[in-house]
């Protein structure tokens, strides 16, 4: 597996694949939305691909600067790859672009998202209703700066 900036290539693998999963699925967004904002230029997002055996694995979009550290705007694991660690470590790189809090945010509905940011070091720190979609609440997340917490310590 190795870590690179996201090519325009990927974009055609990466944009139906999140829009089949779950948040983008029940959030309503679709391949062709995905793919603008995957390709769409933005100096201040940094966008990185896991790869794996040649094929797109993973994504995660970084906006820096945001509210004295990075803010992880989306973070995708394909279905083939969950499970491996690979969202863990594009967490951890995340945590070390930019120092300070590192923030995210999940669907309230999206139970194992939540409980893969918790095991991650994250805190809850406030609901936003209506944020992505009408009748859906966002959970803003912050993960303090410092060591990412330790399989034995949760």
């Amino acid at each position: 597996m190795s870590l690179r900036p996201l090519f325009a290539g990927d974009v055609e693998v990466l944009a139906p694949a999140l829009a089949a999963m779950d948040p983008w699925r029940t959030l309503g967004f679709t391949a062709a939305g995905l793919a603008a904002y995957l390709g769409h230029e933005d100096a201040a997002l940094t966008r990185m691909v896991v790869e794996r055996d040649g094929v797109a694995a993973a994504v995660v979009a970084l906006r820096r600067p945001w509210l004295r550290g990075p803010y992880i705007e989306l973070l995708g694991v394909l279905p083939a790859a969950q499970g491996g660690g690979i969202g863990r470590q594009l967490v951890d790189w995340a945590a070390v672009q930019g120092g300070g809090n590192l923030w995210a945010c999940v669907s309230a509905f999206n139970a194992p998202a939540r409980a893969f940011y918790a095991r991650a070091g994250f805190a809850e720190v406030a609901v936003l209703p209506d944020l992505v979609a009408v009748g859906q609440d966002e959970v803003l997340l912050r993960r303090l700066p410092g060591p990412a917490p330790t399989p034995a310590a949760r």
